[in-house]
């Protein structure tokens, strides 16, 4: 080969990793559009309460997940509290909002958890649902998802 068709070649590999890493960087500095998040998920929703079990909440036809507490009692009483919970509460009108949207568990817990969404909900008159459970000792606080803003079973709060 001789030095012409060498130089020729060098200059066209130069100008195609010129125009490669050209194309490379002005990527990386165009701004990325918003990722668009699932609007199912994270829409705020309201409906009445059914109790199928203590560790099984509907609110209309959503499965539910209070966050920040969490059935943490014996087995051997769950079929009791279940019904106390059905008694006082189910039919109650409760309007949830997805965990990441302003909740107690944002930044701790997944958005879902099995076919669940993870919500704190609210009573008619503006009560944290999952605070009334708690301190009427049906649910327990967890403070590793919520820290100490429900009350936990083990100890006073």
């Amino acid at each position: 080969m001789s030095f012409k068709k060498i130089g020729l070649l060098s200059l066209l590999a130069l100008a195609f990793g010129v125009s490669f890493l050209s194309i490379i960087l002005i990527q990386k500095n165009k701004p990325n559009a918003p990722v668009p998040r699932p609007s199912a998920s994270f829409d705020a929703f309201s409906g009445k309460l059914t109790i199928p079990a203590i560790d099984d909440l509907r609110v209309g036809s959503r499965k539910i997940l209070l966050c920040g507490v969490a059935f943490a009692k014996p087995q051997s009483i769950r079929a009791m509290v279940t019904e106390v919970a059905r008694r006082d509460y189910e039919g109650l009108a409760l309007k949830c909002k997805p965990v990441g949207t302003g909740t107690p568990c944002d930044g701790n817990v997944a958005s879902k958890f099995g076919g669940a969404v993870v919500v704190q909900c609210f009573t008619p008159d503006g009560r944290d649902f999952a605070a009334t459970l708690a301190e009427n000792g049906i649910l327990c606080g967890l403070p590793a998802q919520s820290g100490s803003i429900y009350k936990s079973c083990s100890t006073g709060r």
